[in-house]
């Protein structure tokens, strides 16, 4: 059986954790991030791109090198986990770049990757998760375009599986609070921006943050179960 796992954001966090497990199975592991890993080893292929910039992306997954990762594999694994937090602030106070490139690191990107998929792997079994985040259904002050995009995420898997796509499962998976560089960022917020920064503060200083090896676990193993796509909307805490 020839098997590949696609995971954006490789390079880091909760992606480069996913990608190690993977690895650790044996399992052929394409990743896609601005920066790639030194010494990869033989099972990792790596594209490096900036999610920022759609057009080079939407070029990648119609090239005939991402086409050739697809054919005559038997189950393809999609993980849209690259994203960004930014911008930290209240409505009124962001910047307008910000807005622009986390629309199109946090929803574009996704979207054309799973729309790729799904179109050149027509006869693979093929299992998409979106990593989403609380911030996309419940209300978190100085988050309106983060909490957006992770919504709008949830929508889009829960429209692809109404479609009853053959072969496809999806769900778009929140991970809790992991313990990463995003949270780094999230801590360094104007705490006139972003008022709920000393939560994220307090998190840290507490030791309550998720470990990335453990988080990246539990959602390959919540991708691997037999009812997977049965919910669109998970959590790894639930």
């Amino acid at each position: 059986m020839q098997n590949c796992v696609i995971i954006t954001g490789h390079n880091r966090g909760l992606g480069r954790a996913l990608a190690e497990y993977y690895l650790t199975q044996e399992i052929r592991v394409v990743g896609l991030s601005r920066h790639g890993w030194d010494n990869p080893p033989e099972r990792l292929l790596q594209y490096v791109i900036d999610f920022a910039d759609a057009e080079a992306l939407a070029t990648l997954v119609q090239s005939a090198s991402w086409q050739n990762n697809l054919e005559n594999k038997n189950e393809v694994i999609l993980i849209n986990n690259a994203g960004i937090v930014e911008p930290n602030a209240l409505a009124g106070q962001q910047d307008y770049d910000a807005i622009i490139k986390a629309i199109t690191v946090n929803i574009t990107a996704p979207l054309l990757l799973t729309n790729a998929v799904i179109a050149a792997a027509a006869k693979a079994d093929i299992r998409i998760a979106h990593i989403s985040s609380g911030a996309g259904r419940h209300a978190i002050s100085g988050w309106s375009v983060y909490g957006a995009t992770k919504a709008a995420l949830d929508q889009h898997a829960a429209v692809v599986a109404a479609e009853n796509h053959p072969r496809v499962r999806i769900a778009s998976i929140a991970p809790g609070v992991v313990d990463t560089n995003m949270q780094q960022n999230i801590r360094s917020a104007n705490a006139e921006k972003f008022p709920l920064v000393h939560n994220f503060i307090n998190l840290k200083a507490k030791n309550q943050l998720q470990n990335a090896e453990d988080t990246a676990y539990q959602v390959a193993t919540m991708i691997a179960a037999e009812d997977y796509g049965q919910q669109t909307q998970r959590d790894v805490r639930e």
